[in-house]
């Protein structure tokens, strides 16, 4: 190549965000760069919420070099309109009218920058925007689709195919994503599995007595946390009733999450003093109860198909980068990455005395939490942002590698 290979790569998210979504796109834009790419992230310029408004620079905040282009296009925000400006139209058809507007009018803005920025790849997680560039992008230029779940309905179904068809591959999170485009009849060779990832040099493992002074933790105590959103199917009402069946000497940190969800944690752990429910964090102070904290837990629910097959949880990552011996729950999407007995303590999902029997255990063996945890370190330095963006550019344009 005569020029450095150029991504963009297109997202109808907020940046900065509370969300894993933008964290994880910041990430991969910074993994492409180290690895020589010069690259454009096009992110929708919205209204953001009161929290991330004070957030003074997104690279900072998502803890990634200042290696990449960040450019905000002009949307318009009728999603601020309807749900805070204006809440007596907050119905659900003028909602979905409102996001319909947003998606279209970021699709156009992208659709007009197309050509000025003359992407070698073109990525993004959002179809729409990435069809409508696909089609009216006359260039030789590789358009990616990264998959983190499936549609619902027969008709969002077959729309999806015609448009994921158009892509020349198609990145998911999960082998079980994969296989739901393998069932739909996609080429194998078009469709690559590469899971999330972690910053491994962001985690000091032997960061916990320095990481509760910080935080005003209890020194000597027994700590079990959860870092992560709240929604029903991530399972933090099963750990909340764990509590139940554990010594109340254990302190549990939940951290993460935003409304209405974290009302409702709120409200379930109100009558548990040793529950601490602590609400969305930036990522460097979450980074720090996790180090605080001597197991780490991933309760997820089995009753959605996004928890059993296509999640990818970046919590999981950083977990293990973290060096924090994990209790989870035994799901395929985890089992992925973590091994019942070997890097984590595996356990029946829905059910709370199970949950509080493994960390039990790994709270009174500390051989065994030890050596889980130490596993899991050696085998997540092998999962980092820049290896996953190596096996992304090998699997769409291996004859554009940088050197």
């Amino acid at each position: 190549m005569s020029h450095p290979l150029r991504i963009v790569m297109i997202a109808n998210a907020r940046i900065p965000s509370e969300r894993a979504h933008p964290m994880q796109i910041m990430h991969m834009a910074a993994a492409f760069a180290s690895n020589g790419a010069q690259v454009t992230l096009a992110y929708a310029r919205r209204a953001n919420t009161v929290a991330m408004r004070k957030v003074g620079d997104p690279f900072d905040y998502a803890n990634v070099a200042r290696s990449f282009r960040l450019v905000g296009l002009p949307t318009i925000d009728a999603i601020k309109r309807v749900t805070i400006d204006w809440p007596l139209l907050n119905v659900a058809p003028i909602r979905l009218a409102a996001h319909f507007l947003q998606l279209w009018t970021f699709t156009i803005s992208a659709a007009f920058m197309a050509e000025r920025w003359r992407g070698d790849i073109v990525i993004s997680r959002d179809l729409l925007p990435l069809t409508v560039l696909r089609l009216i992008t006359r260039r030789e230029a590789k358009f990616a689709f990264e998959a983190h779940t499936v549609p619902r309905s027969k008709f969002s179904s077959a729309l999806h195919r015609w448009a994921v068809r158009r892509m020349d591959g198609v990145v998911t999170i999960t082998a079980g994503l994969r296989q739901w485009y393998l069932d739909a009849g996609f080429d194998p060779s078009r469709v690559l599995v590469a899971a999330d990832a972690v910053d491994v040099a962001a985690f000091d493992p032997d960061g916990q007595v320095m990481s509760r002074q910080d935080l005003d933790l209890p020194e000597a105590a027994p700590i079990a946390c959860y870092i992560g959103h709240l929604y029903p199917w991530k399972g933090v009402d099963v750990l909340v009733q764990a509590v139940d069946h554990m010594d109340q000497n254990v302190h549990w940190y939940i951290v993460g999450g935003v409304s209405p969800d974290l009302e409702r944690i709120r409200s379930a752990a109100s009558g548990h003093n040793n529950v601490h429910v602590i609400g969305h964090l930036s990522p460097s102070l979450a980074r720090k109860y996790l180090l605080a904290a001597d197991v780490a837990v991933i309760p997820f629910s089995a009753r959605e198909e996004i928890a059993r097959s296509y999640t990818s949880p970046l919590k999981l990552f950083e977990y293990m980068a973290a060096q924090r011996p994990i209790v989870a729950s035994n799901l395929p999407s985890l089992r992925e990455i973590l091994r019942d007995g070997e890097n984590a303590l595996l356990v029946t999902p829905d059910e709370p005395e199970a949950l509080a029997d493994a960390v039990t255990r790994l709270l009174n063996d500390h051989v065994l939490a030890r050596a889980l945890a130490q596993v899991a370190r050696a085998e997540v330095e092998d999962m980092t942002w820049t290896k996953r963006a190596e096996s992304i550019v090998i699997f769409l344009s291996p004859d554009q590698l940088v050197s």
